[in-house]
């Protein structure tokens, strides 16, 4: 089914459906992804075995092979359908999250974070809100989609202390495991069907596609974007209890850091995401983006070697601030930037770098926290150094002549024989 005809300014009935449903499957996935980001790295010391090393990477396990199924489920999809593929991962996440549950010990909690992972399912999500919705409509829809992943993490970020403080970590996956399944029955009946392509890509020109994918010089910005603002969440969300703790805070009090850290992120998201969408000024909201994540890392820095909650904290703000500058528009900028054929593939690569950095930023935090601070510092300035670059010559989106090729947001199609052919940008032959 497609997004029948309808007002410019107005959503059709489907694509008010499609928008609900896919807003709440994106809630409840995301609320039980951040729920346990809170507390994890201090409710995990208590597991059998648990070392700082281990415990950081049952932290970003979940990153690893979330990551590396992006880019296949995200093609999967392009090939069989959005829906299969969202109900397959859905079902893998569950089991994970029961695994988490019951284990006592960190090892087999490493295990059930893989497993976790391997519900990947973010592609094809944003994949499907792009073919049930007009091009016209489709930054909005993309806006509510993102607009239910803010509201999950603030929820998630407020109630994780008090829920963890009542039920544990092991009530935490029960709770995630409950609203997975909710998840799926939204899914079922409160989306609607979607006819996969009838020209099914060969195994070679998918390569192919892949390959031109992560060429496209645009890409490869926004691709480092993810990587970026996921390494430093991991590293955030590991490194905030656990200083917390040391200055004598109690687990019920998190709220206290998390409250004001989530509206000073609102405060940066929303004039980010309006001029960026209305006034088409990508490339310069995401430099402030990038300047505000570079004073973070240098806030945290001096934080941890004076021992000073106030110092640290202000660097915890500041780069919320920057996440939340990067968070709505990375997504929209991957769906403007491809072509029908392509959208699963271009997000499955971006969640791939994405969360690639929640495994690294956990990985590191892991290893690095007591000793050797400096060098996670060190990480972060040179990605964000790196990002800034890239960044100074992203072109934004709509600024080329319809006449003339663009290497930054040209991406090719599939002919009727399942062939690359290049597609030019803006060109409505």
């Amino acid at each position: 089914m497609k997004a029948g005809k309808g007002s410019p300014s107005l959503f059709t009935s489907v694509e008010k459906k499609c928008i609900i449903g896919l807003s709440s499957i994106l809630f409840f996935r995301m609320y039980g992804l951040f729920l346990v980001l809170p507390v994890f790295s201090a409710l995990a010391m208590g597991l059998d075995q648990a070392t700082p090393l281990l415990v950081g990477l049952a932290f970003g396990a979940y990153g690893v092979t979330q990551g590396i199924l992006q880019v296949p489920f995200g093609m999967l999809s392009d090939r069989i359908g959005r829906k299969p593929v969202i109900m397959g991962g859905l079902l893998i996440f569950v089991l994970g999250s029961v695994m988490a549950a019951v284990t006592d010990s960190v090892y087999w909690m490493i295990a059930a974070r893989f497993l976790q992972g391997a519900g990947a399912v973010s592609s094809a999500i944003f994949a499907l809100i792009a073919d049930l919705t007009r091009p016209e409509v489709r930054t909005r829809a993309n806006a509510f989609l993102g607009g239910s992943i803010g509201i999950s993490f603030g929820i998630a970020i407020l109630s994780a202390p008090f829920l963890s403080q009542a039920f544990g970590l092991d009530g935490l996956f029960w709770l995630i495991s409950a609203i997975t399944m909710l998840s799926m029955g939204i899914l079922l009946k409160g989306v609607p069907e979607v006819e996969p392509s009838s020209k099914l890509v060969e195994p070679e020109s998918a390569a192919r596609m892949l390959l031109t994918v992560l060429k496209l010089k645009s890409l490869r910005a926004i691709n480092l974007g993810g990587l970026i603002c996921g390494t430093g969440l991991s590293m955030v969300f590991f490194l905030v209890p656990l200083m917390m703790f040391q200055h004598e805070f109690t687990q019920s009090e998190l709220w206290k850091v998390y409250l004001p850290m989530l509206l000073l992120g609102g405060l940066a998201m929303v004039p980010a995401a309006i001029i960026a969408e209305s006034r088409n000024r990508f490339r310069e909201v995401m430099l402030v983006g990038i300047l505000l994540l570079l004073g973070s890392a240098i806030l945290l820095g001096i934080g941890w070697q004076k021992d000073s909650l106030n110092w640290f904290l202000a660097g915890v703000f500041l780069f919320f601030m920057g996440f939340n500058v990067f968070e709505p528009i990375l997504p929209s900028l991957v769906s403007r930037l491809t072509t029908a054929e392509t959208k699963g593939t271009a997000t499955g690569v971006y969640n791939l770098f994405q969360f690639g950095g929640h495994f690294m930023g956990a990985l590191l935090a892991g290893l690095f926290y007591e000793q050797h601070f400096e060098w996670l510092v060190g990480v972060l300035l040179v990605l964000e150094m790196l990002f800034f670059y890239a960044t100074l010559n992203f072109q934004n989106p709509g600024k080329t002549s319809p006449s003339k090729t663009d290497e930054n947001t040209a991406l090719p199609s599939i002919n009727e024989k399942g062939t690359l052919s290049d597609l030019k940008a803006g060109s409505t032959q």
